[in-house]
């Protein structure tokens, strides 16, 4: 291959001196580039203008869009979506709550179906509110069901040892039936339930059980 000194003495007819082609050289080089060369620069150049031309592009399809009314949007749907999330909490938190309110509730006795359920959604009610944090059901259940002196009210649980007593109590055979029949078993409570007409006729028929249970002779 012709060096460049040998490519200008043949085609321009000039004979570089000695002392002048360092210098030459250093020039010719810092600014000559190869034909290889010059196409990779050609080649990033076009990259360059391709991508330019795609965010131009882009670019233009914003250039209607006001922008106001796009935060505004945004806003809008950033807040339903925390919404949303606040009710699946909101909503999982109650079931969770209801869970452990009907397992408390569970070991519990109440005297009737309706005082169950009146219970439980006072109970429910009690729990939802930030006066219960730090409190367990069991205290929050206790402060339903108690008086202002502490006393737990009536007619709501069954008194299972009220129930016992009653259980207990003597029984009396009352001939009540006139016609000759079976004699029948009365309890206090069922004497405290007769007419004045079932009582006398109970006072003449079973003097010793109208006693007992009058504690009168």
């Amino acid at each position: 291959m012709k060096s460049i000194y040998d490519i200008m003495k043949e085609v321009l007819g000039i004979d570089m001196p000695e002392d002048k082609k360092e210098a030459f050289d250093k020039a010719w080089k810092e600014n000559y580039r190869t034909k290889e060369e010059y196409e990779k620069a050609v080649q990033k150049r076009d990259e360059y203008k391709t991508s330019l031309d795609t965010v131009q592009k882009k670019l233009d399809t914003f250039k209607d869009v006001d922008v106001e009314d796009l935060k505004g949007q945004i806003s809008t749907l950033t807040n339903d979506l925390q919404a949303e999330k606040d009710a699946r909490a909101k909503d999982a938190a109650l079931v969770e709550l209801e869970k452990n309110v009907d397992t408390f509730l569970s070991a519990k006795k109440f005297v009737n179906p309706i005082t169950q359920a009146a219970l439980r959604k006072s109970l429910m009610e009690e729990m939802d509110k930030d006066t219960a944090k730090g409190k367990s059901i069991a205290d929050i259940f206790t402060g339903l069901i108690t008086d202002a002196e502490g006393k737990q009210m009536e007619n709501i649980l069954v008194d299972e040892e009220q129930q016992k007593r009653e259980q207990n109590k003597p029984q009396f055979t009352n001939p009540l039936n006139t016609g000759g029949g079976a004699a029948t078993k009365v309890t206090r409570e069922e004497f405290l339930k007769m007419g004045d007409a079932e009582r006398i006729l109970l006072k003449q028929n079973d003097p010793d059980t109208w006693a007992a249970l009058t504690g009168r002779r």
